[in-house]
C-alpha cells in the first residue's frame, strides 16, 4: 500500500499541508466573509422586521385603546340619551295624566250632578207617587169601610 510507504510520507505531508492551507485561506478570507455578510444581512433584516412588528403592535395597541375609549364614550352618550328620553317620557306621561285626570274629574262632576238631578226628580216623583198611592189606598180603604158599614146597617 503506497500510503504506508515511508518514501511518500514527506510528499504526502507537504501536499496535505498545502491543500489544507489553501482551503483554510479560501475558507477564512473568501467563504467566511460571504457567510458573515449573509448572517449580518439576516440579522439586520430580523432586527428590522422585529422593529416594524413592534411598531405595528404598538399602533394596534393604540388603535385598540382609542376604540375602547370611543366605545366607552358612546356608552356614556347612550346612557345620557336614554336618561333624557326617560325624563321626557315621564314629563309627557305626567302631562297626559294631568289632562286625563282633569277630564275625568269634569266627567265625574258632571255625572254626579246628573245623578243628583235624577235623584231629586226620582224623590219628587216618588213623593208624588207615594202621595197618589196613599190617597188611592185611603180612598179604597175608606170607601170599602163605608161600604162595609153601609152593608152592615
Amino acid at each position: 500500500m503506497p500510503q504506508f510507504d515511508t518514501n511518500w510520507f514527506l510528499g504526502e505531508a507537504f501536499w496535505m499541508l498545502l491543500c489544507f492551507g489553501v482551503f483554510y485561506v479560501l475558507t477564512v478570507y473568501i467563504l467566511m466573509p460571504l457567510f458573515q455578510d449573509v448572517f449580518t444581512e439576516r440579522e439586520h433584516k430580523i432586527k428590522n422586521d422585529l422593529s416594524v412588528a413592534e411598531a405595528v403592535n404598538n399602533q394596534a395597541a393604540q388603535l385598540i385603546q382609542d376604540y375602547n375609549g370611543r366605545i366607552y364614550s358612546a356608552r356614556q352618550t347612550k346612557a345620557e340619551i336614554l336618561n333624557e328620553t326617560y325624563q321626557d317620557i315621564q314629563k309627557y306621561a305626567a302631562h297626559i295624566d294631568s289632562e286625563h285626570e282633569q277630564t275625568f274629574r269634569q266627567q265625574i262632576e258632571e255625572t254626579e250632578q246628573k245623578m243628583r238631578r235624577v235623584k231629586e226628580s226620582v224623590l219628587q216623583e216618588s213623593d208624588q207617587v207615594a202621595l197618589v198611592l196613599a190617597r188611592e189606598l185611603t180612598q179604597k180603604l175608606v170607601g170599602k169601610e163605608r161600604k162595609n158599614q153601609r152593608d152592615k146597617k
